[in-house]
């Protein structure tokens, strides 16, 4: 990771599902962006409205050819209320009656792996997600809550396209109800095609499903499908997606932008020499 060499670029900023199968040893990501949701809604706190994040963080290192570390979350998020309920269920900040409430986003550490098949072709292996409690939920935006996603994860691409999914269980604490959880069905899924050397287009979805019939209240149903378009130039990387919530708390339409950069990995590891290559032995140079 020490040098800034032209890298292959398969790990993506806020890719929904990282293209693990194909990411080199040592490859790292850091990028930055913006996003906008329209009618975002969050019924612990029982608001409504628009919610701005910025800047949205992602930092992805891949620390072997089949195995990816990531953290991403929001450093802030500013909602814009246009919607109040009657009731709370949490006791609000005073400062929201001003009409917006800003706080930090909750960031997500997970690894994801695929130690069966090969880089093109079938793979196979694990997902492990927890998502961090950095919010306040008296800001209204957030839940304080930890979640924990433990799915199995599936790739099958060649050289110019690939998809990749998780599918597994989110164990989702309730923000309210003391020792209560609930375990839902939690999926995600993307595919991505190299169209030109520069331009990248991928389509996919994200999110969760609850197996009880009636959710406490924070851990409902959520889900996005998301299309998104990337121009890279190695080892830079500019995206630009478009995302639709599939359930009523997921929000309306979602725009998000950001810029990236990839840091490559071990150069021998990657341009090994031909095979058959004769090395010189010292003594052969003096003789």
């Amino acid at each position: 990771m020490a040098v800034a060499i032209p890298a292959q670029g398969q790990l993506r900023r806020d890719a929904l599902v990282q293209p693990v199968g194909d990411t080199r040893s040592g490859e790292a990501l850091i990028g930055a962006g913006v996003s906008r949701t329209a009618n975002a809604d969050f019924p612990l706190a029982g608001l409504g409205g628009d919610l701005t994040a910025f800047p949205e963080l992602h930092a992805a290192w891949a620390v072997g050819p089949r195995i990816v570390f990531e953290l991403k979350g929001a450093a802030r998020k500013t909602l814009s209320i246009e919607r109040r309920d009657s009731v709370s269920s949490v006791d609000l900040d005073p400062s929201l009656a001003g009409g917006t409430s800003r706080d930090v986003g909750d960031f997500e550490l997970a690894v994801s792996f695929a130690p069966i098949g090969r880089a093109t072709g079938f793979s196979a292996g694990g997902h492990l997600g927890v998502k961090l409690p950095n919010s306040d939920e008296t800001r209204g935006i957030g839940l304080n809550t930890t979640d924990i996603t433990i799915a199995a994860l599936v790739s099958w691409g060649s050289a110019r396209w690939r998809a990749t999914g998780w599918f597994g269980v989110g164990i989702l604490e309730a923000p309210i109800d003391v020792f209560e959880q609930n375990d839902a069905f939690a999926y995600a899924f993307e595919g991505q095609w190299d169209a030109t050397p520069n331009w990248r287009l991928s389509v996919g979805t994200r999110g969760r499903a609850s197996t009880r019939r009636v959710s406490p209240l924070g851990t409902g149903d959520l889900g996005e499908v998301r299309a998104t378009v990337e121009w890279r130039r190695r080892p830079l990387a500019i995206d630009v997606g478009l995302g639709h919530g599939t359930t009523p708390l997921s929000g309306d339409w979602n725009l998000r932008a950001g810029v990236a950069w990839t840091l490559a990995g071990n150069r021998q590891a990657a341009h090994p020499p031909p095979t058959g290559t004769r090395r010189h032995h010292p003594r052969e140079e003096t003789s």
